[in-house]
């Protein structure tokens, strides 16, 4: 049994500093105020959302949610911390507010979070999860700059709440969507029409990065998708014909998918570099550290792989759709209800769709290598996240 991660203050200059290597050294780099970003503005679905989809009313979380490390729901839809917030603490910077979420008073100073979970980068429809796609966000996002401009113009009095105006430019804008884009298309499309589908999605998500580059935005993190078929939720409902099913037991066409979708990601992001004059384009392939995980999880410390931490149904996915995490429902005239496991460090994935604390921290820590980027990191990274156990 493996102790819950504690993201230390580690070095500043870590996760995204170092990302955006302009060619410095790592003894460089701790030195340079170039790497020390005074705010994050981040962009997505429920990967990064801190409370978003809660705050505009869409949906609650119950317990387990938030268990291992804030004790209660916090927005997230995890036990504990996600990607973005342990690459926050890297930082040295506060956890992201969800933008729509006024309660509590939220300081906004180092950034704001507009990722919704359920949303999608082309926009919402009528039978879209969320209606917050990429394209509103970047609304949301422009709205909000031009309040925080017609505060500061006021004079002293948010100051100390809210970005300075040069944040905008100088700050981080950081990535994570796309996933419900291909997820969604599989349940009434065939591989290859979900496939065909990935150049429009990439012309949206090109159009929003173009429209805040124009307002000034020059540092760029990108994350690609992750392997969709190793998801719970899809191997419940896709994996059904073993014969669809690769090696590690995920659903091979949603993994061939998303896979196609990174390659046409990255090449965009290397069209953009050439495009964006005086801009730091950075693609974190975020996929080929969750399929390493799910594959080698017992080198990790990890127990079980795909299956939920916390669901019904038992093994081998304790995943059941009628009954999400958290929730009690009637199944042939009996009462069940998801309960989270014991140990929740055991497990790669918490509910059947999102992943547990104890993989978001192993995925940050690979993030921080500087391995799985492009550009890639200084050759040798000495910044590390230091667990507190």
């Amino acid at each position: 049994m493996r102790g819950p991660p504690h993201a230390a203050a580690v070095l500043l200059v870590v996760a995204s500093a170092a990302a955006l290597c302009l060619g410095g050294r790592a003894e460089e780099l701790e030195a340079s105020p170039e790497f020390n970003y005074p705010a994050v503005f981040n962009f997505g679905d429920s990967n990064s959302d801190t409370g978003g989809r809660v705050a505009a009313g869409f949906e609650s979380i119950a317990p387990p949610y938030g268990s291992t490390f804030f004790g209660s729901p916090s927005g997230r839809f995890c036990d504990g911390r996600l990607i973005i917030d342990f690459l926050m603490d890297a930082m040295d910077m506060p956890f992201l507010n969800a933008y729509l979420d006024s309660v509590g008073a939220p300081n906004l100073r180092a950034g704001v979070n507009f990722a919704q979970a359920g949303c999608s980068i082309t926009p919402a429809t009528a039978t879209s999860v969320s209606p917050f796609s990429f394209g509103l966000q970047i609304k949301q996002f422009f709205a909000f700059k031009d309040k925080v401009t017609k505060l500061l113009s006021k004079g002293d009095t948010y100051r100390r709440y809210i970005p300075q105006s040069d944040y905008f430019s100088q700050g981080l804008y950081t990535f994570d969507i796309g996933q419900n884009d291909l997820a969604g298309e599989f349940y009434w499309k065939t591989e290859d029409q979900v496939a065909a589908s990935i150049p429009t999605i990439l012309l949206e998500f090109e159009t929003g990065l173009k429209k805040l580059y124009e307002q000034g935005a020059r540092k760029f993190w990108i994350h690609n998708t992750g392997p969709l078929g190793c998801l719970p939720q899809n191997v419940a409902f896709f994996g059904k014909d073993r014969s669809q099913l690769d090696e590690l037991r995920c659903v091979a066409k949603h993994n061939r998918v998303a896979r196609l979708f990174n390659l046409q990601l990255h090449a965009l992001c290397t069209k953009l570099r050439g495009e964006f004059a005086g801009a730091s384009i950075t693609y974190v392939d975020i996929y080929t550290i969750k399929y390493s995980l799910i594959a080698n999880y017992s080198r990790y410390g990890f127990e079980n792989p795909i299956q939920a931490c916390c669901g019904y149904g038992g093994p081998p996915l304790n995943y059941d759709s009628r009954v999400p995490c958290g929730q009690t429902a009637s199944l042939n005239g009996n009462l069940v209800t998801a309960k989270g496991c014991k140990d929740s460090t055991e497990f790669v994935n918490w509910d059947g769709i999102h992943y547990t604390e104890a993989a978001n921290f192993h995925i940050a820590s690979q993030i921080l290598t500087g391995r799985y980027s492009d550009p890639p990191f200084v050759d040798k990274m000495p910044f590390l996240i230091k667990p507190k156990f």
